[in-house]
């Protein structure tokens, strides 16, 4: 019987970089350049008086990321 390798979490490298950058708008603090450039792009997070914050689609992509990774949020902030 031959064992499948040890992963720690069914989400790719750019889901886990795109995670983090939410889990950090989420969490109040800005995430490195490179990150935020992509959600803000992809129309993730949006600037509104100098705070960022998650757009609905950003919501629904930090839904379905974590429910991938089996994580669990109880509300948005």
């Amino acid at each position: 019987m031959s064992k499948k390798p040890y992963r720690a979490t069914p989400l790719s490298n750019a889901q886990n970089v795109r995670l983090g950058g939410i889990i950090a708008v989420l969490g109040g603090r800005e995430p490195y350049d490179y990150i935020l450039g992509d959600l803000v792009q992809d129309g993730f997070v949006e600037r509104v008086d100098g705070a960022l914050r998650l757009t609905e689609r950003g919501i629904k992509e930090k839904e379905r990321l974590t429910i991938l990774a089996g994580l669990m949020f109880e509300k948005d902030r």
